[in-house]
């Protein structure tokens, strides 16, 4: 793990919506080896109060889980 932590940033995927909406994962903190992934997803740029926010434990499916949950939060 200590190898992939130099990639672990707060920005690790943004999907921008075609309804101007943008679901972002990241890495809180980042570049910790310790820390965990979250998932928001916001309206109108509004980062301090987005319409969905999770952080999916360390596996492919969770994140999956998170992230399409937070499509459907802005869909």
């Amino acid at each position: 793990m200590a190898a992939l932590v130099d990639d672990l940033g707060e920005d690790l995927l943004q999907i921008t919506c075609a309804n101007g909406c943008i679901v972002d994962v990241g890495w809180y903190p980042a570049w910790n080896e310790v820390g965990k992934l979250r998932v928001v997803a916001v309206r109108g740029q509004d980062w301090e109060a987005p319409v969905f926010s999770a952080r999916p434990d360390k596996n492919p499916q969770a994140l999956l889980q998170a992230l399409r949950a937070a499509l459907a939060s802005v869909a």
